[in-house]
């Protein structure tokens, strides 16, 4: 066996052992680490899922704007990886796969075998590479396309050198797939859009140091970038055709705007906090949701070598390998260096693979600093960088397995955010063959709560309900026995538990939610007891209709809160929006009551309109404040409105009659 070979199996084992560890890295505690979906994973899930159900969208308007081609790829997954969570997990996982595969590959097209397995390590084990492959969101698209972009360009430069001693230009064929992959990188996430100007900058570099070369292959170049025009054109004219689909972005672009208008201080801000999110301890993305807050990407060792990376990769610069990754480097931090907030790690995440290549460019050249000093000893060089390599990512691995699995894994925040209360209670809806009705409590029950509960529990039974048990309780209809399923964060109200749970014990629980057995026919025989209003049951336009009421007929001002409790039933399901019930406590001038320009009302609705179904029922607390009120009688009256418009709901009476846009529920006194 030859000396050539010997090193060739060493490099395939060495590979083969730096993607294991990667595979690892990014699939171990596959669905316990994040512990359950963020809402922007939930949405990517649900949009996945409609293309699997015919959709074929060049781009999404939901959750600010959003690109497709991620969707697509879940939504492929989706075939044989029927659960939404797996399923985005699995894809980014791969994705991050395919991103350390190419980045090897054009590593060691740029700068040799040593550095490509340095390089590619680091992308295996950092913190930030690491959590990128595992969150189910379409960012981690980006870094793939733009690797694979940039191997797919330095292949179509090899091939236009070597053709340039024949004096042949660039084969048209071989033009089309970087450009295809070039366009195919606009339909990521949008920091990609920067991605084309690292290629009119890297060709006007090559048109200073290797003219010839541009000269010789300029059609092959410029079909290369009409081709990526041609595949990002749909993208670009659907955003021109529907000029509002990215306005609610518009905050992220205000370093900018205020640069127009002269101030430049956010721009210089928000690059500054950029610059040092790579080394400075504390500095890195504050977002727990991304990042221990404020961890930066490298540290200890690889702190070091990444800047000692930049300063060689800057001396080199006149070689096109170098000036490749610096220019890649500095255009694709441009959308974090320019906009907020900052640092933002997601938003610089086309920076991956020229960051992480910095650390191996600075070990290598120690390694070559060492053998030009020691000319006699030469094993020393060798030895030298492998000892460096070992030590910097053998710290880095371990201390991203610790503070990704163990800490960032375990944060009270992060179990939160990523909705570990929702997973459980599917999981165990999921492992149960009860089918019964189930009420969900929650915070965001109007929109993010059942997007991320839907995708967890993956099954169209049974039958669900939301609401807040920190200010209601719902029974659902036709059914005597059902299920409340309650996070730590929303425990049901001690009003509510005191009248209708007392003594009821959970069936299954964890640190992070209970579920209990809830009877709902004993529920409405209590409600039905309730003091009924003079004109109950009152129907709130035509929708629901007010029960009875269950509140005192005196209160302590001392108390410092009036509590009142009503009860309602659905009459019909309608649009969904955002409603109140409000309660008023009025004075003798028939105003609402305020002492030190605090009012004595309280607007709340703890049972969500998208979630109500004809035949429910439901009890809703109110608070209102009377601390600062003076002792005496005041009316009650009690209505819905609008949040949209403020417009109050028409009320009637058992008769049909109307009532105006209000009802009185009687006095109350306040005593001292």
């Amino acid at each position: 066996m030859t000396e050539m070979q010997i090193l060739r199996k060493i490099e395939a084992v060495l590979l083969i052992a730096i993607v294991l560890i990667a595979i690892i890295f990014r699939f171990a505690a596959f669905n316990q680490v994040p512990p359950g979906l963020h809402y922007d994973e939930a949405l990517d899930a649900k949009l996945a899922q409609e293309i699997r159900s015919g959709a074929w969208p060049i781009y999404f308007e939901e959750g600010w704007g959003r690109e497709p081609l991620y969707h697509y790829l879940v939504a492929f997954t989706l075939n044989f990886i029927p659960d939404p969570t797996s399923a985005l997990r699995f894809v980014s996982g791969v994705l991050g796969l395919v991103q350390l595969l190419a980045a090897y590959f054009l590593f060691r097209k740029l700068f040799g075998v040593p550095t490509a397995l340095i390089g590619v390590a680091w992308i295996a084990v950092l913190f930030w590479t690491v959590s990128t492959s595992r969150a189910g969101l379409r960012n981690i698209t980006l870094t793939t396309l733009v690797t694979l972009t940039a191997l797919a360009f330095w292949q179509m430069l090899q091939e236009a050198r070597r053709k340039m001693q024949g004096s042949a230009g660039l084969h048209p064929a071989t033009c089309i797939l970087p450009g295809v992959l070039l366009g195919l990188t606009l339909y990521t996430y949008q920091p990609s859009r920067v991605v084309p100007l690292i290629y009119v900058l890297f060709v006007a570099y090559l048109f200073w140091r290797e003219r010839e070369l541009i000269k010789s292959n300029w059609k092959g170049l410029a079909l290369f970038f009409v081709v990526a025009v041609l595949v990002a054109a749909p993208l670009f004219i659907y955003l021109a055709a529907h000029p509002g689909a990215e306005t609610e972005r518009a905050f992220q672009t205000e370093p900018i705007r205020a640069a127009l208008r002269g101030d430049f201080r956010p721009v210089l801000d928000t690059a500054g906090a950029t610059l040092k999110m790579f080394t400075f301890d504390g500095s890195g993305d504050p977002q727990i949701l991304y990042n221990l807050t404020g961890r930066s990407i490298f540290i200890g060792l690889g702190s070091l070598l990444f800047v000692v990376g930049l300063v060689v990769s800057l001396i080199r610069f006149k070689r096109p390998a170098y000036a490749f990754m610096l220019i890649w480097l500095a255009v694709a931090l441009l959308p974090n260096l320019l906009t907020a907030p900052a640092p933002f790690f997601y938003r610089a995440i086309a920076t991956q693979t020229p960051v992480a290549v910095m650390p191996a460019i600075a070990t290598v050249a120690l390694g070559e600093m060492v053998a030009w000093v020691s000319t006699r000893r030469s094993w020393l060089a060798p030895t030298g960088v492998a000892l460096v390599a070992v030590l910097s990512l053998g710290q880095t691995a371990m201390t991203t397995w610790h503070d990704y699995f163990d800490v960032w894994g375990n944060d009270k925040d992060v179990r939160f955010q990523y909705s570990a209360a929702y997973a459980e209670i599917a999981a165990t809806l999921n492992a149960a063959h009860d089918v019964t009705p189930v009420a969900v409590s929650g915070y965001f029950i109007e929109d993010a709560a059942p997007i991320i509960f839907d995708q967890a529990l993956n099954r169209p039974d049974p039958p669900v309900r939301w609401f807040d048990a920190r200010e209601a309780l719902v029974a659902a209809a036709n059914t005597d026995i059902q299920r409340l399923a309650l996070p730590s964060y929303t425990p049901l109200a001690a009003e509510l538990k005191a009248r209708f749970m007392n003594g009821v014990e959970p069936i299954a629980q964890s640190k992070d939610f209970k579920l209990y057995p809830f009877a709902a026919a004993r529920f409405r025989a209590q409600i039905e007891a309730w003091a009924p209003c003079a004109d109950c049951p009152t129907r709130f336009n035509d929708e629901i209709e007010l029960l009875g009421l269950d509140r005192p007929v005196t209160v302590s001002r001392a108390s410092g809160v009036l509590p009142i409790l009503s009860a309602w039933r659905i009459v019909r399901e309608g649009q969904p929006g955002l409603t109140k019930i409000f309660i008023h406590l009025l004075d003798a001038n028939g105003q609402i009551a305020t002492r030190d320009n605090r009012p004595a009302q309280d607007d709340r609705l703890g049972v969500p309109r998208h979630s109500w179904q004809s035949g429910d029922e439901f009890v809703q607390i109110h608070r209102v404040p009377i601390d600062q009120l003076s002792p005496g009688k005041y009316t009650v009256e009690l209505g819905l409105y609008n949040l949209s418009d403020n417009v109050r709901w028409a009320a009637q009476d058992r008769s049909g009659q109307p009532l105006g846009d209000h009802v009185i529920l009687g006095e109350i006194e306040v005593v001292p």
